[in-house]
């Protein structure tokens, strides 16, 4: 037996769709003025850059934050600690204090209490974490061939806790995580089934993050990267040193893909951070000002030998030489 759908059926039908989508409109305006106006009150001005930006955490909760992460990762390394008088610990502590010392200026360097660790690990990596705390590897300190070096990665790092990078990246995903809350109803209430409805919801978080969250990390490392030169520049260290360093991770990453090795690096719009050469191009054209600043503070004469000018070589001959012979 065939069932038939009545006229009077179909208007019914038609009258709760209706409905359901005019409360939906409803509410999104009135989520949207009430959310607009929370986003409006939350807005503050990055130092130093100007720039706006949405920040919901507290100064109190960032610190709590913060102690939670250097716990995490003490109790992760605790016995990988190197002594406070292994000549790694001294040499992160006196650039360290050089850069802190000659931006003492700064409002923001007197709300951390500033420490220093090095991890006995292979691992190629640092973070300064919003209370102040430096954690360096010592994976990290093998690759830096110089004081100058070390110090555009401290300063890199700092700048990401003077400017309260980590607040400001956790308050861009709440933000984010609360407006799609809305489409995410609407997925799961309009669409036919259940499995169409959890493959849109995946593919809509895909796109948030590749369009919206990595942009927003990428963003925020180079002006980082940005504030950092300022810092190191007051310091009086030689800021040609940090387009060397990424150079030389440019060079490195390119000849492990050539020699067939693996390598950590992934598709530029899928990363957190910008690529090495994206980071040493920005900062070559970051550098005149940096140069200046340096005059400014009355530094020392650079030395004649540019540190990048062996770097950009070596970039310019791996672009019309191989390294892999085909036999």
């Amino acid at each position: 037996m065939v069932a038939v759908t009545t006229q009077a059926e179909k208007g019914t039908v038609y009258t709760a769709l209706h409905r359901n989508i005019r409360i939906y409109i409803f509410g999104s305006i009135l989520v949207g003025s009430s959310g607009y106006n929370y986003y409006a009150n939350h807005v503050t001005t990055t130092p130093f850059t100007g720039r706006k930006r949405f920040m919901v955490f507290t100064p109190n909760q960032l610190f709590t934050i913060s102690q939670e992460m250097y716990h995490e990762e003490m109790a992760q390394f605790a016995n990988q600690k190197m002594p406070a008088d292994h000549p790694m610990v001294t040499r992160v502590s006196r650039v360290g204090n050089r850069l802190l010392q000659a931006n003492n200026k700064i409002p923001q360097l007197y709300t951390k209490v500033w420490t220093v660790t090095v991890i006995d690990d292979p691992t190629e990596n640092c973070l300064v974490l919003p209370s102040g705390d430096i954690i360096m590897f010592r994976g990290m300190m093998n690759l830096f061939e110089n004081d100058d070096q070390l110090a555009m990665i401290l300063a890199h790092e700092m700048s990401h806790a003077i400017l309260e990078h980590a607040a400001e990246q956790l308050s861009h995903g709440y933000l984010l995580d609360t407006l799609i809350l809305l489409p995410l109803a609407v997925i799961w209430a309009f669409l036919p089934s259940d499995g169409i409805a959890v493959v849109t919801h995946w593919f809509l978080l895909k796109v948030v993050e590749v369009l919206l969250k990595l942009p927003y990390s990428r963003s925020i490392e180079d002006e980082a990267d940005s504030v950092g030169l300022q810092l190191a520049a007051k310091a009086c260290y030689d800021v040609r040193e940090a387009s060397a360093f990424w150079g030389k991770l440019c060079l490195q990453e390119e000849i492990r893909k050539q020699v067939g090795m693996e390598t950590d690096s992934v598709p530029a719009f899928l990363s957190t951070h910008p690529s090495n050469s994206s980071r040493q191009a920005r900062i070559d054209e970051q550098m005149p000002d940096a140069l200046k600043l340096r005059e400014v503070c009355q530094c020392s004469k650079l030395t004649d030998k540019d540190p990048r000018l062996e770097i950009r070589k070596l970039q310019e001959y791996m672009k019309t030489n191989s390294l892999v012979t085909v036999s």
